[in-house]
């Protein structure tokens, strides 16, 4: 019969499983840039089509902060439950 070998196991420590994949300096830039656009082409579309100004950059505004208020109110839910340890 063949002799099984022991090999040590190696010491594995967990490397830190909630660290974030995203700087949150760098979220807050692409988050600019990307509620920007969507502000601006929402608030074109209904220009476009409907000619009135104020309601597209009412809209245009509206789509573009509910970026912002879905990003902030994700940050307070997760400090309500995951907070510092």
């Amino acid at each position: 019969m063949a002799q099984i070998k022991n090999k040590p196991k190696k010491q594995s420590t967990p490397a830190e499983p909630r660290k974030p994949w995203l700087e949150m300096k760098s979220a807050v830039k692409i988050l600019a840039v990307v509620s920007i656009v969507l502000a601006v082409i929402v608030a074109y579309q209904i220009i476009r089509g409907s000619g009135d100004w104020g309601q597209g950059i009412l809209w245009g505004l509206i789509f573009g902060s509910s970026v912002w208020i879905v990003f902030f109110g994700m940050n307070f839910f997760h400090s309500l439950f995951n907070g510092k340890k």
